[in-house]
């Protein structure tokens, strides 16, 4: 039986409410706790497990706030870690009066950790952050005041990347005082600073178990339960790494049975908290799905997927799909996303392999094929991909001053190879030493275009055409001048 129907059937007043859990006695110092005086204003809570040599950097950045050490207490949970991790947890403690490391033999996910962290809080407010991330030295003081100041429930600090993270920038382009619900949903990581209170009173905890999605199951309760949720985008509070090392939980295989589960869990909160109106929770929840949910048929990354795997994440997708009644696609997505769901309501495996293919192939760089460089002119010949969006212009573009040099651009019958040419002239007058040849797009971001493998550099009179380490073809220009 579909969710919103059994849903009705159960409890034909459902109003608009958080999931709620056993209730827990708020000013209760839970057992276990080795920090005394009065309650500092934020409690940071850390799961750590090999996280060294980054750990240490954490620690520092934390050592270096502006916060008076009184007014924050650093709880770090080591989850059986096997590099020494833990021994420089106890060296931090042991010279920080507010910093305490707690060690557990290993559970396997961040989850228990920072559960025994909240447990063991005392603070006004509970920061999660990742042990091998790192803060800017104002954002305990900035984060703590804005929260206090203003009555925050949820409070949400700017993200920076660190080592080639990807972050989400729009999410932080400005302070937002009162976010929208629907907004917030966006981000579901867990480095947020949540009011101790509503944890508490609303029994909000991480699951436990070695499942993915595991925190946002979590950070939705939360956003349900809050009065008040704030994004702080004033300044670079926290630094998230991407691991080299492959360490990040987020770049691990995933089980499409259990990843759907949780955003089962995510989707049954957010439609709980909408209440009556199905309509608006089913909207919420297919917004959910395309964040979620449909990422995994994006291009390389679903045919990199066993044909076996492909057929797990179709099944419990419409599975997903069905138990929220999102069927009606047209309504609910935007029409590419609308084909995609279709799809997989039908099951239809080798239409979803051919989108991916043809998504694959759209997003390779264009590439040239034969270069001409003389006294007069740049000649390109470029060839791009069919299935992809048509070129409309073609630029070089200084790396220094990002001034352009635009050329006349041409395609032919075939829709797939097109010619263009620079005047030189030109070319010297726009790049003062290094530039980088660009197509454009209508309504895309232009593309670079990679040197082909049986193209040669071609220099001519001080101006070299020539094929960058990563592959990209490029102009130096600093011979010519």
């Amino acid at each position: 039986m579909a969710f919103f129907r059994k849903r009705i059937n159960d409890n034909p007043a459902v109003t608009k409410s958080p999931v709620h859990r056993e209730s827990r006695q708020e000013d209760v110092l839970p057992s276990g706790s080795v920090l005394q005086g009065p309650p500092p204003l934020v409690s940071v809570v850390i799961p750590v497990y090999n996280a060294m040599p980054f750990l240490t950097e954490l620690l520092n950045s934390l050592e270096a706030q502006d916060l008076k050490p009184e007014e924050f207490e650093v709880i770090a949970v080591d989850d059986g870690s096997t590099d020494f991790g833990g021994e420089i947890l106890d060296v931090y403690a042991k010279r920080n009066s507010n910093f305490i490391a707690l060690h557990q033999e290993n559970s396997g996910w961040p989850g228990k950790p920072r559960n025994v962290g909240i447990e063991n809080a005392r603070g006004e407010y509970v920061f999660f952050i990742d042990s091998d991330d790192r803060l800017g030295p104002q954002a305990l003081r900035r984060m703590t005041s804005f929260a206090l100041e203003h009555d925050v429930d949820v409070l949400v600090p700017k993200m920076v990347g660190l080592d080639g993270r990807r972050v989400q920038a729009k999410l932080f382009e400005k302070t937002i005082l009162d976010v929208d619900y629907d907004f917030i949903l966006r981000t579901l990581s867990p480095q947020k600073m949540i009011r101790r209170r509503l944890l508490n009173s609303h029994g909000i905890r991480f699951v436990e178990e070695k499942v993915r999605l595991e925190d946002g199951i979590a950070m939705v309760e939360a956003y349900s339960a809050a009065r008040r949720i704030s994004i702080l985008g004033d300044y670079n509070y926290y630094e998230i790494r991407l691991r080299s090392d492959g360490q990040n939980i987020s770049t691990q295989q995933i089980d499409p049975a259990g990843y759907v589960g949780s955003l089962t869990k995510i989707a049954e909160t957010i439609a709980t908290y909408t209440g009556p109106d199905l309509e608006v929770a089913r909207k919420r929840i297919a917004g959910l799905f395309v964040r979620k949910g449909l990422r995994f048929y994006d291009g390389q990354r679903f045919l990199r997927y066993t044909a076996e795997q492909r057929a797990a994440w179709v099944s419990s997708h419409k599975s997903f799909l069905e138990t929220f009644q999102l069927d009606n696609s047209a309504a609910l997505f935007k029409p590419q996303e609308a084909k995609l769901v279709d799809a997989i309501l039908a099951g239809d495996l080798e239409y979803l392999e051919q989108l991916a293919q043809n998504k694959m192939e759209a997003e390779k760089a264009p590439a040239v094929v034969s270069v001409e460089n003389t006294a007069e002119r740049i000649c390109l010949v470029v060839d791009f991909p069919v299935s992809g969006p048509s070129p409309i212009g073609i630029h070089i573009r200084d790396r220094d001053t990002e001034t352009v040099a635009r050329g006349e651009l041409a395609v032919d019958e075939s829709g797939s190879r097109l010619t263009a040419s620079f005047p030189r002239a030109a070319v010297l007058e726009s790049i003062s030493r290094l530039g980088n040849i660009f197509i454009e797009y209508q309504g895309v971001p232009a593309k670079r275009i990679r040197m082909g493998k049986s193209v040669a550099s071609q220099e001519f009179s001080g101006l070299l055409v020539y094929a960058t380490a990563n592959g990209y073809m490029s102009i130096d220009a600093r011979q010519a001048k």
